[in-house]
This record gives structure tokens, C-alpha cells and sequence, in this order.
């Protein structure tokens, strides 16, 4: 439909499939290899879906775009388009023989447009890619939601290769698209390079509530792309959650919150834009045990007791912050915004870390370290200390065996994350026996941070109280 019978050169119609008004439950190809249709070189769309009443029609198993083979491009301007209210409808799927190749478009692969266009699935297709997954054959983008078109599903497809975004989210109300287990950037295998030529996925001009992954089963790979992995470009985008993905090799930074390049956290977090401005978590230190590492870290927001922070692997990305290869799991701070995570049997790797409030604002990766066990003295793990008493009145007692000279830090910070008390000092091998005097200040929680040669090994809750039991 659209192409000479030897499906190798364009004689395009101006639609080459339409499914109009209120016309449901058909099947546009299927899952046998005979089933499919070429639907290539048309005028304006390949399969366009569209009006009120346009539901629950199957589109499987058809080549969109390409010649017969599947790996030269013979145009449509778009290839799949769902508008003006069409609903739940499918793109591909999980049965054997449901992909569809929608490559070689001038505009978009698949566009999903206007109000009340809604709950369409586009899963398991190639997008941007010849029949075999391992080469391009682009489209000017691959999938875009613009228009107010709400709450469709992307899942399992390869969308690589295209000229642009591989998917782009538009304009206010254009909320609530689920993005899950998609290779972005990456050939079918989710291994090899195959880069869409600007970001992986970007959203800009007021889409809210995206989801991006959102655990290990269902996080996507986004790799590669020419520009950043996932941009969250304006003021209006908020509350769009990145969780559970592989984030790595993009060329820009693997969470872009605009403006451009690495966004500084501001004291309390109480900056708008992107997102809110969700402030990064700061990674402290590290304590080794072995080949166990307790990574110690703080976020600065409001609520911290509210927060999901994820830690990953990181790719050792050139800005110094993320991005995100493989993630190793999540951790909720305190109410002063502490947190802590024990990594087991850990090999050398850098980390990196994300923020997400409870709103689902997540932040940029934060700027990364390295850890390498190995090279941490094996004797560091028989540092002893003792902290009395807890309750306490004015006067606190630190015990601590030093294995050898070293600087000793400690700070003391009130239930609100305000500092109160700090020293730093060196101190010979062997006991200390330390006092630190606290008259005057007011019953209730403290927290005590205490650093040996700059990496913490403890964070103690203390609690004061009005009478003497000392």
C-alpha cells in the first residue's frame, strides 16, 4: 500500500490504511509472516487511527516506512498515527510475530495526538531500525505524544537509530505516558551502540507524571543517544519519575534538568523548574569492611524522611556526574536528610545516586566516586568506638582505638539538620578518650557524624534530656 508490487519503489496514495470515526476491533496485518503489509512511501500517513470511537484496533506483524526487506527506507511523512480521541488501541504486542518495523518515516514513527486521544500501547516494535534490530533506518523521531494526548503505555520496543529523539513528550497535558523495558539507543540486544541522534527521551512544555522505568523488572536501557540519555527541558514539567534504569554513554549528561549542564543544588531545595529543581544526593563517604562498603550520604529538601534515593553503578561519565550503568538498589533518609546503603561483596566501581520525592520529581545523577576495597587498609575494619551515655544531660563520652595517627571530625547536628557542635583534630595511635561538653541546649534528637581521615564510619542518634542521670 503505497509502493509499486515489487514493494521496492514508492506510488504513494495519500493515506495507506485509515481507520476512521467510530470503526473498532480491526486487525491491520497479523502474526503470521504472510499477514503483514507493507505500508510504505504515502503521502501523509502510513496507518493513521482517528476519532472518538476509534478502539481497541490491532496493528501487528507490518513493515511501515521501509521496502520489502525491511531495510531500505521508502517514506511515509508519519508512519502510525492515533488522534482525536482514538483509544486503546495496540501497536505490535506479545505474541510471536507481533513486531512491527516502522522505520524509514520522514516525520515521526508513531505519533499519539490530541485531547481524548488515550491508553494506546505501543509494544514490541522496532522503531528507527531495519527488520534485524542491528542497523538504522530512521525516522525523524521515533515516537512523540504531543497535543494533550494521555496515558499510553511504550514497552519492550528497540527505538534507535532515528534522526532525533527517540521519544519526545509535548506540550501541557500531554501527561501520564508508562515508558518501560525499551532499548533506547542501543540495537536489539540492549548491548551494542545504535544512537538516536539527540536524547534518548525528552520532555518538554508541560507533560507531568511520566514514567521512566520504575523497578528492575521494568527499567529501560537508555544508551548511547547523541545527546543527553532523558531531558527534562521546562519550568512546567514536573512530577515525572526516572527510576530502575540503565542510564549510560549518552554524549550529554544521563538526567538533563534544564538549564544546560550539571544543575547545582540550592540550600533547602526550594527552586523551581524541571522537575521542582529536585536537588541531587550528595554521596559523604564510604566505610570498608572487607568487601563490603557502607556508602554514607545526605540530601538537602524539604521532607527528606520522604524521599527514594537509588544508587547505581556508574559509567565514569566525562561531566563527573552519573550517569547511571546498572542500578544496585534504594535506601530512604532520615528526617535531617541522612542516609546510608551497604553494598556486599563489592569489586572497585563508581556510584552515583538519584533523589525522587514522593510528588515523583526526580533529580539529576549525582556527581559520582570511586570505591575500591582492596585498597582500603584491612585493619580499618578494627576501629572501635563507644558512644555514653545515650540518653544524655551535658556531657558526652567518645571512645575510640585509632590503629593509627589520624585526623578525628566530628559534628553534631539538631533534628532540623543544623549544626551545633564540630571539632576536628589529630590524635595519636592508640585510645582516645574524648569530652565534649553540651550545656544549654534544648531537650529532644541529635545526630552525631564522626569522620576518621574524612570517611565516616558512624552516625549515631543521640537523645538529650532535662535532668542529670549521669
Amino acid at each position: 500500500m503505497g509502493t509499486d508490487r515489487t514493494g521496492t519503489f514508492a506510488l504513494g496514495n495519500y493515506d495507506g490504511i485509515s481507520i476512521e470515526g467510530a470503526s473498532k476491533f480491526n486487525i491491520v496485518g497479523g502474526y503470521a509472516p504472510e499477514e503483514g503489509n507493507l505500508v510504505s512511501g504515502n503521502i501523509a500517513y502510513g496507518i493513521p487511527v482517528f476519532g472518538a470511537g476509534a478502539d481497541e484496533n490491532i496493528i501487528a506483524g507490518n513493515l511501515i516506512g521501509t521496502d520489502y526487506s525491511g531495510t531500505q527506507a521508502i517514506p511515509n511523512t508519519y508512519g502510525v498515527l492515533f488522534d482525536d480521541g482514538a483509544k486503546y488501541n495496540i501497536v505490535g504486542g506479545s505474541q510471536p510475530g507481533a513486531t512491527n518495523i516502522i522505520s524509514g518515516n520522514s516525520g515521526y514513527g508513531v505519533f499519539l495526538y490530541n485531547l481524548g486521544t488515550k491508553g494506546n500501547i505501543i509494544k514490541g516494535n522496532l522503531i528507527g531500525t531495519d527488520f534485524s534490530g542491528t542497523s538504522a533506518v530512521p525516522n525523524a523521531n521515533g515516537i512523540v505524544v504531543d497535543g494533550a494526548a494521555f496515558a499510553h503505555v511504550i514497552d519492550s520496543n528497540t527505538i534507535s537509530g532515528n534522526l532525533q529523539q527517540g521519544i519526545a513528550i509535548h506540550i501541557t497535558g500531554s501527561d501520564s505516558t508508562i515508558i518501560t523495558r525499551n532499548f533506547i539507543g542501543t540495537d536489539i540486544t540492549g548491548t551494542l551502540s545504535l544512537p538516536n541522534g539527540n536524547d534518548g527521551i525528552r520532555i518538554a512544555e508541560g507533560p507531568k507524571f511520566t514514567q521512566i522505568g520504575g523497578s528492575l523488572q521494568l527499567g529501560n536501557i537508555i544508551a548511547h543517544n547523541l545527546g543527553n540519555g532523558i531531558t527534562i527541558g521546562t519550568d512546567n514539567d514536573d512530577y515525572n519519575r526516572i527510576s530502575a534504569n540503565s542510564i549510560h554513554h549518552n554524549t550529554g549528561l544521563g538526567i538533563e534538568l534544564f538549564p544546560p549542564g550539571p544543575t547545582i543544588n540550592d540550600a533547602g531545595d526550594y527552586d523551581t523548574g524541571p522537575n521542582q529543581g529536585m536537588n541531587y544526593p550528595v554521596i559523604d563517604s564510604t566505610v570498608c569492611s572487607g568487601d563490603n562498603v557502607t556508602i554514607y550520604g545526605s540530601i538537602d529538601t524539604q521532607n527528606p524522611q520522604n524521599i527514594t534515593i537509588e544508587l547505581f553503578e556508574s559509567d565514569n561519565d566525562g561531566s563527573g556526574y552519573g550517569e547511571g550503568l546498572t542500578f544496585l538498589g534504594s535506601t530512604t533518609p532520615s528526617d535531617i536528610g541522612l542516609w546510608s546503603y551497604t553494598l556486599f561483596s563489592v569489586a572497585q566501581l563508581y556510584l552515583c545516586a538519584t533523589a525522587t520525592d514522593e510528588a515523583g520529581n526526580t533529580s539529576e545523577f549525582s556527581q559520582y566516586i570511586y570505591i575500591n576495597p582492596l585498597s582500603i587498609n584491612e585493619n580499618d575494619k578494627n576501629v572501635q568506638i563507644n558512644i555514653y551515655p545515650n540518653p544524655f544531660y551535658e556531657i558526652i563520652n567518645i571512645d575510640v582505638r585509632l590503629i593509627k595517627t589520624s585526623n578525628l571530625d566530628i559534628k553534631i547536628y539538631n533534628s532540623l539538620g543544623g549544626e551545633i557542635y564540630s571539632m576536628s583534630s589529630d590524635y595519636s595511635k592508640g585510645m582516645q578518650n574524648l569530652h565534649i561538653h553540651l550545656p544549654g541546649i534544648n531537650a529532644g534528637i541529635y545526630f552525631m557524624s564522626l569522620s576518621i581521615n574524612d570517611r565516616i564510619y558512624e552516625h549515631f542518634k543521640l537523645v538529650k534530656i532535662l535532668h542529670n542521670t549521669e
